[in-house]
């Protein structure tokens, strides 16, 4: 019998190791990863290049989920041939990418994609939430940071300001793609977001992408009057989420795991821990199972041992119930 358990938990290991989903004939998604980490290594910043499929063929037209890193990752994914071996960087950053989806305006998440404005095409749009696009506006658009490129300078890009109360799709312009939008908690007072992208064409297919989170036991919001309350911010996704789980139109969950076990509460930074994390899934698992839908590790900070921590952490007690996937820069993901 305890061989039997070692087998499975070594399995299971293995599969947890695993950081790519190959190519199937019932894919909805393909995702670039350019960008991994949490922070700390530069050329290797929260990044997510997403796009549809029809026919077993990645469309051309991108959004990028969050930009810490834009063009390391693009060399990156050539090399990794998850990108055509003759794309021209240059031209795909202007082309190919049509919009940046930012969930909040810490400079691990947006560096790539402002280094990048002044070779940009116009006609873009930064999507987020109206105080993620105030940051941008305000503290790297304000032509001192940096120049503006919004819609009020170079007018490169405008802003689609999504409402997070809204339960009706936006369309993102110039893609086949639709997007809501969620508010999140990362460090009292601060706001993250997290994105629910469909296809327009089939909404039963999406993928819920979430920028930096703490958890919900954790995070807190102070009010006016100096005293704090909970929003339980994940508590409401996951009872969003549940109808989508339910009906096997929820693909993915991208979800980050900044630390591994044991690092204090207080000392969390608006972040999660393999524990915390699957408290989380257990809430969004007690409305159905969880089986069919990959979730996506993100944001691990690339400190000596980190990423090996947590994998093994999350391969083993309430881990074995989800089918986790370790993205690696470059490293194509089909959904």
């Amino acid at each position: 019998m305890l061989l039997l358990v070692l087998l499975t938990v070594i399995t299971v290991a293995a599969n947890a190791r695993s950081t790519s989903v190959k190519q199937s004939s019932l894919s909805f998604f393909y995702v670039i990863p350019l960008g991994t980490n949490g922070g700390l290594d530069e050329n290797n910043l929260s990044s997510y290049l997403l796009t549809s499929i029809n026919n077993s063929i990645p469309n051309s037209a991108y959004i990028s989920l969050d930009g810490g890193t834009i063009r390391h990752g693009i060399e990156i994914a050539i090399k990794q041939q998850s990108l055509p071996l003759n794309t021209d960087k240059e031209i795909f950053i202007r082309e190919q990418i049509k919009a940046y989806l930012i969930s909040h305006g810490h400079l691990d998440h947006i560096t790539g994609f402002l280094i990048n404005t002044p070779n940009d095409k116009s006609g873009k749009f930064i999507i987020g939430l109206n105080q993620t696009i105030k940051i941008i506006r305000d503290h790297y658009f304000n032509n001192q940071a940096w120049a503006d490129f919004g819609s009020t300078g170079l007018k490169t890009y405008d802003y689609q300001i999504l409402d997070p109360l809204s339960t009706i799709p936006a369309p993102i312009v110039n893609t086949d793609l639709d997007v809501r939008i969620f508010r999140l908690c990362h460090t009292c007072p601060f706001l993250s977001s997290a994105f629910l992208v469909s296809r327009r064409n089939q909404p039963s297919a999406s993928i819920l992408y979430l920028g930096d989170t703490g958890p919900d036991d954790v995070e807190k919001i102070i009010q006016v009057d100096q005293t704090t309350y909970s929003p339980r911010y994940l508590s409401q996704l996951w009872k969003e989420m549940a109808p989508l789980v339910a009906a096997n139109q929820l693909k993915a969950i991208f979800i980050e795991v900044s630390y591994p076990n044991g690092r204090p509460d207080h000392l969390l930074f608006g972040h999660l821990t393999p524990n915390w994390l699957l408290k989380e899934l257990n809430v969004l698992k007690s409305y159905h199972s969880m089986e069919n839908v990959k979730i996506i590790v993100t944001h691990i900070k690339p400190e000596n041992g980190a990423r090996e921590k947590i994998i093994e952490q999350l391969s083993r007690g309430d881990a074995l119930h989800f089918n986790f996937v370790f993205p690696q820069q470059g490293q194509a993901i089909w959904l």
